[in-house]
């Protein structure tokens, strides 16, 4: 646990130079994302801590905790669009999608089934909800994301291989629409292809058929034999409007 959490530390430091490389951007987010994963990294270590001295059941609920708020999902996830919001298209699309991979895991591994089935109802519905007034792209975005984790969550309960399997093709999708909505403005000789990337990964996030994204959620729905599937699709459906 000690060696996953130090992961998590160096991961940080390596993403902080990637959100603000030269020093010219605004210093908000790195500050924000900064204090929030120490916040969790505290937390984390001082749960693993009463676990080694067996005070379980504190320890437990510490390391859950402190997992649920580095990984920006329910209900410790409203620092995540105002951090997205004024992050670089780069490190917004790493914060979506590399940066979820190692908590989401771990908490898979130390948090119960029922609580995971609570944190996934509620990302679907603030996900699908939350995104409805808002007018930037990348705070949609950030809310998309949340539909898009409980789904994830959902497969991970099941299977890692079906986790992976759509985290890759997420991750694609946030790839190409935040590649093209960069390219925007740049060049009126690029306006095609940024289009054409955008739009390409708007309708893979959308989980349209035939695209990949229509076929990773089949994946999960076919995997999983939970109730809580419904209010993901429920989710998926009310975010198609924004």
């Amino acid at each position: 646990l000690v060696g996953v959490w130090l992961g998590m530390e160096l991961n940080l430091y390596g993403f902080l130079v990637i959100m603000n490389p030269d020093g010219h951007y605004i210093p908000e987010p790195c500050v924000k994302y900064f204090v929030v994963q120490s916040t969790g990294s505290i937390l984390m270590l001082g749960g693993f801590v009463l676990l080694m001295q067996q005070f379980v059941a504190g320890g437990l609920m510490m390391s859950v905790v402190g997992t649920v708020l580095k990984s920006g999902i329910s209900p410790l996830h409203s620092w995540v669009p105002s951090t997205i919001k004024n992050s670089s298209w780069l490190a917004s699309g790493l914060m979506l999608t590399w940066q979820k991979v190692a908590p989401l895991i771990l908490l898979s591994m130390i948090m119960p089934l029922s609580g995971m089935w609570m944190v996934i109802g509620l990302m679907a519905m603030i996900g699908a909800v939350g995104g409805l007034n808002q007018n930037s792209v990348r705070i949609m975005s950030a809310y998309s994301s949340f539909v898009h984790t409980s789904w994830m969550l959902l497969g991970l309960t099941w299977s890692t291989v079906v986790f992976m399997s759509y985290f890759l093709v997420y991750s694609m999708s946030v790839g190409l629409f935040f590649y093209g909505c960069s390219l925007m403005n740049k060049l009126s000789m690029m306006s095609q292809l940024s289009g054409a990337a955008s739009g390409m990964g708007l309708m893979m996030l959308m989980g349209m058929p035939p695209f990949l994204g229509f076929l990773a959620k089949v994946l999960v729905f076919l995997m999983s034999s939970s109730a809580i599937i419904v209010l993901c699709i429920m989710g998926s459906v009310i975010s198609l409007k924004y």
